[in-house]
């Protein structure tokens, strides 16, 4: 029984190599990953014979997963050379049903990531433009026992084709909009895609594609939602994948959409099936679709951000799907602390500073006040464990009255002032803008909004980025 088990399993080498790839120049670019430096859920076990993939928890969401996936993200690698191109050589031991796809990003000249690309058995993936800071993550998938392959080597080579003229790029100058039906997540206890346990009145959402799945703790990829009824809005990251599909970005036009290509830019395959008919009514497993989802909100976001009661249509502004603006890709200090971490974030001010909610703001709310002369500051503090440079950038809701010159003033731990930017907060509003970058010591930092400027406006203090 022992021999006839083992000869099922099958080693297997794949790569551009032996697929009949265009063969690599003498200058291209080629590494190794090594297995012990990733992260990567509790199912994924690092054994002396390579990466093995473990799954434990078979029905993690009420409708049921077919297929079980395990991630498993490296470093990002900055490059000597820039890239667009980038073909996965594995060495890996797997049986029916089992597999190994290796996903693949690039970060643009703004700071932040593209979508993830996908490379199946071995196929080059063509980045969505050119870049030399790259960042690979494996997907094992089980197969249905639950059963996962192992993955004993892994090695990439990239090359420059198509230079910064890549073909599939698709910019705009504001985000993506589209009205999604939204189902409430739940599952407390359980463990998202990217390895988050989910903790009561949790805040993330899950997206039925890993292109969009942002890191553990991270918001390299995050959307904005609005509840029509209520007139809440909330700003949250993507930390799971769902809801029904795990391979429709319907976000994205049918050049670029990995799936479903025939369907309209921003229509779920789970709503074209379910009002429909689309695919016979099933999701992409072959499962009857039970409702339009597009979007799954954890329960913070769903119950308390948007005061969403019973499922329903929200609309969903896909923030990373802008090619003009500031992405989020570093740490937000928000002005509501239930959205910081206390251990690297928080927020003060005095009570001279009121609660505002027309629309446009960043997480759940924003403060504002009335200049005149006095400081009086809103207060960003972010914590860094040692010295080093950081980019500060500020959101804020634009309204004609707003100071033409809101004073930002930067302060290092030491109480040094580093510098004060005036902005326009009449202008480029609901989005990130740019202060400055500076050289910060270790220990508390701070921004700080003051109200000292000229009279007859009102300050706005919404959120910060550090990255």
């Amino acid at each position: 029984m022992h021999s006839k088990s083992r000869s099922m399993w099958m080693t297997l080498m794949w790569g551009a190599a032996l697929c009949g790839g265009t063969a690599l120049a003498e200058n291209d670019t080629r590494w190794s990953e090594e297995l012990t430096t990733g992260q990567g859920t509790g199912e994924l076990v690092r054994t002396r014979d390579g990466l093995r993939y473990e799954p434990y928890n078979v029905m993690r969401r009420p409708e049921g997963l077919r297929t079980l996936t395990g991630l498993y993200t490296f470093p990002a690698r900055t490059l000597e050379q820039t890239v667009d191109t980038v073909r996965p050589v594995l060495q890996t031991q797997s049986a029916l049903g089992m597999g190994v796809e290796v996903d693949v990003r690039v970060r643009g000249a703004n700071g932040g990531w593209s979508e993830w690309r996908t490379s199946n058995a071995g196929e080059a993936v063509r980045l969505p433009w050119a870049g030399n800071e790259v960042q690979v993550r494996l997907a094992l998938v089980a197969d249905e026992r639950g059963r996962g392959p192992l993955v004993r080597d892994v090695k990439l080579e990239a090359s420059l084709e198509d230079g910064f003229s890549a073909q599939n790029v698709t910019t705009q100058n504001t985000p993506l909009t589209y009205r999604i039906y939204a189902t409430r997540e739940g599952l407390v206890g359980h463990q998202t895609a990217n390895g988050h346990i989910i903790k009561s009145y949790d805040r993330f959402v899950a997206l039925p594609s890993r292109r969009a799945l942002a890191s553990n703790g991270g918001n390299e990829y995050q959307v904005r939602m609005c509840y029509p009824v209520t007139g809440k809005c909330t700003t949250t990251s993507v930390w799971d994948v769902g809801p029904w599909n795990i391979k429709d970005d319907y976000w994205n036009p049918s050049s670029i959409r990995e799936m479903w290509k025939d369907l309209p830019q921003g229509k779920p395959e789970a709503q074209a099936a379910y009002l429909d008919g689309y695919n016979g009514g099933l999701d992409g497993y072959g499962r009857r679709v039970a409702n339009p989802a597009g979007i799954d909100v954890a329960d913070g976001s769903f119950w308390t951000d948007l005061g969403m009661s019973n499922n329903d249509y929200i609309n969903v502004t896909y923030l990373w799907t802008t090619g003009g603006g500031v992405p989020t890709t570093g740490l937000v200090v928000d002005s509501n602390n239930a959205n910081n971490d206390s251990t690297k974030a928080t927020f003060t001010h005095s009570a001279n500073w009121i609660v505002g909610a027309n629309a446009g703001f960043y997480g759940n709310n924003y403060l504002y006040a009335n200049t005149q002369a006095v400081s009086d500051p809103a207060v960003f503090s972010f914590y860094m464990a040692a010295a080093g440079t950081r980019t500060i950038d500020a959101w804020w809701v634009a309204g004609s009255n707003r100071a033409t010159s809101a004073p930002f003033v930067i302060i290092n731990s030491n109480g040094v002032n580093l510098g004060t930017v005036n902005v326009n907060q009449q202008l480029n509003g609901s989005r990130w803008n740019t202060l400055g970058t500076y050289n910060f010591t270790a220990g508390w930092n701070k921004v700080q909004l003051s109200r000292w400027t000229t009279a007859g406006t009102v300050v706005v203090a919404d959120a910060i980025q550090v990255r």
